[in-house]
């Protein structure tokens, strides 16, 4: 074999290899291509969950502090219409005790328990009827009573407070959970 021939020989061995190498270093870099394609599609998949995470996480929160909000919008509301109710209530005393007084003030006193009873408050109309029943008592006309009585016992042992504003007051906290009720219900 010449010079000739062994230097065709070798280029073409040369050839060969070099383009084996070309050919193993272009698949090498398209694995790495595809493997970092691979690892950025997984990056961005996890990036895309973590904002939405972020985002569902974030609506929680804005929704959360709607609801707190209307609740105490709800709240607010609710605790003006329960005053606005009170004072109605309050207000249409009078109407209750209507014609009746002298009737209301003589079943009012007559639950008192026995006593001798040194002090009364009663409404103004009703000072004639208060004396008649309570004739030693110091028996005092107020405005604020709108119907029955307020009464101390001699020496101070006992208070009673039968009026129609403490018998409202009393029955208030059942009434106004059923006046609410009643108004949600559009009755």
């Amino acid at each position: 074999m010449g010079a000739e021939e062994l230097l065709a020989a070798l280029r073409h061995e040369g050839e060969k290899k070099a383009s084996a190498i070309r050919e193993e270093a272009e698949a090498e870099a398209a694995r790495l291509k595809a493997e970092a394609a691979g690892r950025l599609e997984e990056l961005r998949r996890r990036h895309a969950r973590k904002q939405a995470a972020a985002g569902e996480a974030e609506a929680c929160a804005i929704l959360a502090e709607a609801e707190r909000s209307v609740r105490r919008i709800r709240l607010s509301a609710t605790e003006r219409l329960a005053q606005r109710l009170g004072k109605l209530a309050l207000a249409l005393l009078p109407t209750l005790r209507g014609a009746k007084g002298v009737e209301l003030l003589n079943r009012l006193a007559a639950e008192l328990p026995p006593r001798e009873w040194e002090k009364l408050k009663v409404n103004p109309a009703d000072l004639e009827q208060a004396k008649a029943l309570f004739p030693s008592a110091f028996i005092e006309g107020d405005p604020e009573v709108c119907g029955g009585l307020a009464a101390w016992a001699k020496g101070g042992e006992l208070q009673v407070v039968n009026t129609l504003e403490k018998r409202l007051e009393r029955a208030w906290p059942e009434l106004l959970p059923l006046l609410l009720k009643e108004m949600e219900s559009g009755g």
